[in-house]
């Protein structure tokens, strides 16, 4: 099992695109034109929902300085993890985000579903099936 283990090391270090072809001095070529559609979309869905960036804040954990930073600076971006869960308070994944493409209700849902912790699923399943019953006892 070790021997396999240093193989498969040794291969994804070969293989695997090396960092430094990805680093340059403060923004590379790649990380530009992300940063701008990421930062676009997100000014375009706060104007659009009218959102809050302290609500934005509190509902997502990304902290209010990078939401300020993101709103007002030309050059303000945002770091993965941060993007995904800005994109899921809209309900949508970051490439449906960015694209600023329609996303239909149960999909919305459905992305918005993944980002839940198996506890918070059943949880949310408890609810629901509360929901249902309390509207048939009516």
């Amino acid at each position: 099992m070790t021997v396999h283990a240093d193989k498969g090391a040794k291969r994804h270090r070969i293989s695997q695109v090396p960092n430094d072809l990805l680093r340059l001095e403060t923004r590379s070529a790649l990380k530009i034109p992300m940063a701008d559609d990421f930062r676009r979309a997100f000014l375009e869905h706060v104007e659009q929902h009218q959102t809050r960036l302290t609500d934005l804040a509190r509902a997502t954990g990304v902290s209010l300085d990078v939401l300020k930073k993101l709103n007002t600076r030309p050059t303000g971006s945002t770091t993965v993890e941060n993007g995904m869960l800005i994109a899921a308070y809209y309900g949508k994944t970051v490439n449906e985000f960015v694209s600023g493409a329609h996303v239909a209700p149960r999909q919305k849902l459905g992305n918005l579903l993944a980002l839940l912790t198996p506890e918070e699923r059943q949880l949310l399943e408890a609810q629901m099936l509360g929901l249902v019953a309390a509207r048939e006892r009516k």
